[in-house]
C-alpha cells in the first residue's frame, strides 16, 4: 500500500508538467482580473472569467496548481442526492455545475476529463434521498440490482440516478491551466493595499500586482495583511483509499460504498475525521473501509490497497461555502469553504463570480452563501 494520492500517478508527463507552469519571464502585473488560487475553484474561475470576455486574467497559486484539497479529493460529480440535505439554491448550483462540467467537457481543448456513470442506491435509503428521490431516478427491482452489482451481500430494490460522473481532479486542473492564457505556480501572495473601497495591490513574491478586479478563491477565507475578511472556518480530515484491480465489475457508483474508476480499481472512503489535525494515515480507519467494501460485496475478502491518503476540505460551520464580494470592497471578492463539493460546484461558482464581476450585481444563484451570515460568530 502506498501512502500517497492515487492521482498523480495516472498523469502523463505533460500533465505534470502543466501543475507547475511556473512563471512567466514578463509578468502581467495590471490585469484585468487576478485570480488567487490555484485550486480546482480557482481554475474553474479564471476560466469562466476568460470565456465571459473580462480582459486579461492572470491566476496566481503558491505551490503547484491542485497541490491542496483538489489534488486529495475522491473527484465525484454528483449533484442529485443533495436534496434535502442541502438548502435548495445550494441544490440548483449543483445541478447547474453538472450542466457546466457536461458542456466543458465538448467545448474545452482536449475535454476536462470526465468520465459518465450511473449511481446505484439500494435500500435502506438514507430519510433525506428517500424523502426526495430525483426525478431522473430509475427503480431497479432486487434482480436489477443484483446484475449492476454483482455480489453484493443483501437483496433490495433500488434506484438507478443516470448521468453523474467523476474525474481525475488533477487532471482537469492541468487541462485548464494548459488552456488557459497565464496561470502561474509559485507564486504567493503576501499583503494587500487596500484605498478605499478597493484593493489597488497585492504584493507578490512576483512583484506588486494592481489588478483591476480580484478573486481570492484559496480553500479556506485568505489571510492576508490589509485585507478586511474575517470568517469563521476551519479544515475537516478524511481518509481515501484506491483499490488494486478487483475481479468485481460494478455497473456504477455505490456510494458510500465505492465507485469503480479505471483499471478496474475501486475508490472508497471519503470518511469525516473531527477533531484530528494530524496528517497521518491511520491504519485502523483504512481497515474499516476496507471492512465496508468486504461487507458489501464478500468476494472482495482479503482485498489489497494501493494507495491510502488523507484530504483536509476547507469548511465553514454550516458546511457551506462563502461566494460573496469582500465586505467594504468593490473589486474584490471571495469563495471558500467548499468542503465536500468544491470539485462539483467549481465551474458554478467561478460563472457566477464571472457574472458579478462583469454586471456589478450579486447573482441569483448565490443568494444565501454570504459572508454577513456569519456575523456575531467567532473566527
Amino acid at each position: 500500500m502506498k501512502l500517497a494520492r492515487y492521482w498523480p500517478d495516472q498523469l502523463t508527463d505533460a500533465e505534470r508538467a502543466a501543475l507547475d507552469p511556473g512563471t512567466p519571464d514578463d509578468p502581467n502585473l495590471r490585469p484585468d482580473v487576478l485570480v488567487v488560487g490555484g485550486g480546482i475553484v480557482g481554475l474553474a474561475t479564471a476560466v469562466a472569467c476568460e470565456r465571459a470576455g473580462l480582459g486579461s486574467v492572470v491566476l496566481i497559486e503558491r505551490g503547484q496548481l491542485g497541490s491542496g484539497a483538489t489534488g486529495g479529493a475522491g473527484g465525484l460529480l454528483s449533484a442529485d442526492t443533495l436534496a434535502g440535505t442541502y438548502p435548495a439554491p445550494y441544490v440548483a448550483l449543483g445541478k447547474a455545475s453538472i450542466g457546466i462540467w457536461s458542456e466543458l467537457q465538448q467545448s474545452w481543448p482536449g475535454g476536462v476529463g470526465i468520465t459518465l456513470f450511473d449511481s446505484i442506491k439500494v435500500e435502506p435509503f438514507t430519510p433525506e434521498l428517500a424523502a426526495n428521490m430525483p426525478a431522473s431516478a430509475e427503480p431497479l427491482s432486487p434482480e436489477q440490482v443484483a446484475e449492476l452489482l454483482p455480489g453484493l451481500s443483501w437483496s433490495a430494490p433500488g434506484v438507478r440516478i443516470p448521468s453523474q460522473a467523476r474525474m481525475n481532479p488533477l487532471r482537469t486542473v492541468s487541462r485548464f491551466a494548459t488552456g488557459l492564457r497565464s496561470a502561474c505556480s509559485g507564486v504567493a501572495a503576501l499583503g494587500a493595499t487596500v484605498r478605499g473601497d478597493r484593493v489597488v495591490s497585492l504584493s507578490t513574491t512576483a512583484g506588486e500586482i494592481s489588478p483591476g478586479a480580484v478573486v481570492f478563491a484559496t480553500g479556506g477565507p485568505p489571510k492576508l495583511g490589509g485585507l478586511p475578511i474575517d470568517v469563521p472556518a476551519g479544515n475537516l480530515k478524511g481518509h481515501i483509499l484506491t483499490t488494486e484491480p478487483v475481479s468485481v465489475r460494478l455497473a456504477g457508483g455505490f456510494a458510500p460504498i465505492a465507485t469503480p474508476i479505471d483499471e478496474g480499481r475501486l475508490l472508497a472512503g471519503g470518511t469525516v475525521d473531527v477533531g484530528d489535525d494530524t496528517p497521518d494515515v491511520y491504519p485502523e480507519i483504512i481497515a474499516g473501509i476496507v471492512a465496508d467494501l468486504e461487507r458489501a460485496f464478500p468476494a472482495l475478502a482479503g482485498i489489497a490497497v494501493s494507495h491510502a491518503w488523507v484530504c483536509f476540505r476547507p469548511t465553514h460551520p454550516d458546511s457551506l461555502p462563502v461566494i460573496d464580494r469582500v465586505p467594504g470592497l468593490t473589486n474584490a471578492w471571495v469563495t471558500s469553504g467548499h468542503f465536500r463539493h468544491g470539485i462539483l460546484l467549481a465551474p458554478a461558482t467561478g460563472r457566477a463570480l464571472a457574472r458579478w464581476i462583469e454586471r456589478g450585481e450579486q447573482p441569483a444563484e448565490v443568494v444565501g452563501m454570504e459572508i454577513d451570515r456569519f456575523a456575531g460568530v467567532e473566527a
